[in-house]
């Protein structure tokens, strides 16, 4: 392309768009169809060359070149003659190009995914479609992220001048929120490939149970921790309020058995072990951060391979092995868990830029905001409203289509994996 630019083109020289296709993809087709222009040599300039494949089997070639020399047509007509003989359709040929500025191709370049399951449905991809439409931007390419279902599509758009994303972002939350689908638009540059570290919480996040409502049913104060954690949600009283005063009313049981029972019955959220088996493969470091208690932390570490654990500590009695109904250590507030994200790149040799942060409750957003990429996962409507990224369906996995990995590269990458 740049030759191109520089060389002024002969006064017979003749610039041509082709399009063909075929049904049938087999070796050696394309240096069968190029064959005609190598006795030209240098006289024929190419400009550019796409190919995609088809599902049924078939391809799609486009071509734009441009011929220096006399009879350009001949040139094109012993190029198009070599594609019928491979059986090709030709699908246009356009001998009237006009200059193409391939710099606007890549400006302002987003990446929209969109997901919904089991499928996408009609309605969804229209109304999806039609606010791409309305908004005057260009979509370049479309890929399948899904691999059984159409259940995740990959949109690579051009947004003009005068939209911001964030605009576009807003618009896209209102077709979310109708079609009950997950829309995510993200820059399309280098950052979005070089993040390296994912941090999660943990409760009705990695696992479907809140592990203090777990406690609380097992020491039999379940009604009393219910009405602690209203009065928390009514904003009565604040993170370390309640936790100290749930906590409080676990004083007095045996701490090794609840938390072995607690442990026994975990139930992990549907894809939580495909993703974390997918980012160790993919070299990912990973940890959980929960306002929760950190012997369930450290199973779901065990379960799941974490790099890192933390979490919050019950105080038992030496002597007794009882609970005293106190923590010790710091307490993983909303601010630490920001701060152990952080801490944790530091170690890991990454930038802030470079995290991926999951969660569901208000004690998450400041980690997710820190994040380069925060997912607010089937969170409550507080963290919903201040995310800019969320996921409503009940599959963890899906966080791996936000980051461009598709479902066939997800099973490749499990059955690759000597640990599950």
């Amino acid at each position: 392309p740049a030759a191109a630019e520089n060389s002024a083109p002969k006064e017979s020289s003749k610039r041509f768009m082709v399009q063909v296709s075929a049904k049938s993809r087999k070796a050696g087709q394309l240096s069968s169809i190029f064959q005609p222009l190598a006795p030209v040599g240098k006289d024929v300039q190419l400009t550019t060359i796409r190919q995609c494949s088809l599902q049924d089997g078939g391809m799609c070639l486009g071509l734009d070149f441009t011929v220096l020399k006399e009879k350009p047509d001949v040139v094109v007509k012993n190029l198009l003659y070599a594609c019928q003989q491979e059986k090709m359709t030709i699908m246009d040929m356009n001998d009237s190009v006009k200059d193409f500025n391939w710099k606007s191709r890549y400006a302002n370049r987003y990446v929209l995914t969109l997901v919904q399951k089991p499928n996408i449905s009609s309605t969804c991809l229209c109304e999806v479609l039609g606010a791409i439409g309305s908004n005057r931007i260009n979509i370049i390419k479309i890929e399948r992220l899904s691999a059984r279902d159409i259940a995740s599509l990959q949109f690579t758009v051009s947004l003009p001048d005068d939209l911001t994303s964030d605009d576009f972002a807003s618009k896209m939350v209102e077709v979310s929120k109708r079609q009950g689908a997950d829309i995510a638009i993200q820059r399309d540059d280098l950052e979005r490939w070089m993040r390296r570290l994912v941090v999660f919480d943990m409760d009705s996040t990695l696992i479907q149970q809140e592990v203090i409502d777990e406690l609380a049913k097992l020491a039999g104060v379940e009604a009393k921790v219910k009405e602690i954690t209203e009065a928390a949600m009514r904003g009565e009283l604040d993170f370390f309020g309640s936790l100290k005063s749930r906590v409080a009313l676990l004083k007095g049981h045996n701490a090794e058995e609840l938390f072995a029972k607690v442990k026994a019955n975990l139930i992990f959220t549907p894809g939580a072990k495909r993703l974390c088996t997918c980012l160790k493969r993919l070299g990912f470091k990973t940890a959980v951060i929960s306002g929760g208690f950190l012997p369930v932390a450290r199973e779901v570490q065990r379960e799941l391979d974490l790099d890192y654990a933390f979490a919050n500590t019950l105080e038992v009695d030496e002597t007794t092995g009882l609970l005293t109904g106190q923590t010790s250590g710091p307490v993983v507030t909303p601010q630490r868990k920001r701060q152990l994200l952080a801490t944790i790149a530091n170690v890991e040799g990454c930038e802030i830029q470079q995290t991926i942060a999951v969660g569901d409750g208000a004690n998450d957003i400041p980690m997710l905001h820190a994040a380069g990429l925060g997912i607010a996962f089937c969170a409550k409507p507080k963290v919903q409203e201040v995310s800019r990224y969320r996921i409503n369906q009940m599959d963890l996995s899906t966080v791996l289509f936000l980051i461009g990995i598709s479902e066939r590269a997800m099973d490749r990458l499990a059955l690759e994996c000597p640990c599950h």
